[in-house]
């Protein structure tokens, strides 16, 4: 029997303290029914930024894919990036996918986005936009943008000292993501203090 192939992709998943804090704003998004029955929800358990989709892919080809992108990210230094804010694509009033914002002001994820798809041997990688996929519209135009909790989205901060492997699992409700592996970057060295005088 031939095996299926996996629907894999490369992401930063968010840390626990941060997911919790936006797992409260959503729950207060969805307080109101007209959000709430307007879009199809994420689970919060696989909340992450996407650096890069593969689409199906061979279930043997997992390790070479680690290996590849291992290679191609240990001599990037692990980075922070900020978080904070509520938009959609394509537009902020009515959108299709709702999201939660990601600063990269200097563009270090943007890069290590395209260095994960060159080393996966994604020819041809779509623009890059830094997000968090909170929730897809059930109408294929779209829905109204809802507003921000009282008390807004959290700010937050991602350290980004790895990418992982993720394969997805569809079926009835929010897909579920499997952690396939983990491509380590070099971890930053803090400044030494400097002697006073």
């Amino acid at each position: 029997m031939i095996e299926r192939p996996w629907r894999c992709f490369w992401a930063v998943p968010l840390p626990q303290i941060l997911r919790a804090s936006l797992a409260d704003a959503v729950a207060e998004l969805r307080s109101d029914p007209a959000a709430d029955a307007d879009w199809r929800w994420s689970d919060p358990a696989g909340w992450h930024v996407t650096l890069a989709f593969l689409g199906g892919v061979a279930g043997d080809s997992v390790p070479r894919l680690l290996a590849a992108v291992s290679a191609a990210v240990r001599d990037e230094t692990s980075f922070a990036m900020t978080t904070g804010g509520l938009g959609g694509f394509p537009s902020g009033r009515r959108a299709r996918v709702l999201w939660y914002g990601v600063a990269d002001p200097d563009r270090r994820l943007r890069s290590l986005a395209a260095r994960v798809a060159a080393a996966s041997g994604i020819v041809e990688a779509g623009p890059f936009h830094a997000h968090v996929t909170l929730a897809r519209s059930r109408d294929r135009r779209g829905a109204p943008t809802p507003t921000a909790p009282a008390g807004g989205m959290p700010d937050g901060s991602v350290e980004v000292d790895r990418v992982t492997l993720f394969r997805s699992h569809l079926g009835r409700g929010p897909a579920r993501y499997e952690a396939l592996g983990d491509a380590p970057l070099m971890t930053a060295v803090p400044a030494a203090p400097v002697p006073a005088r």
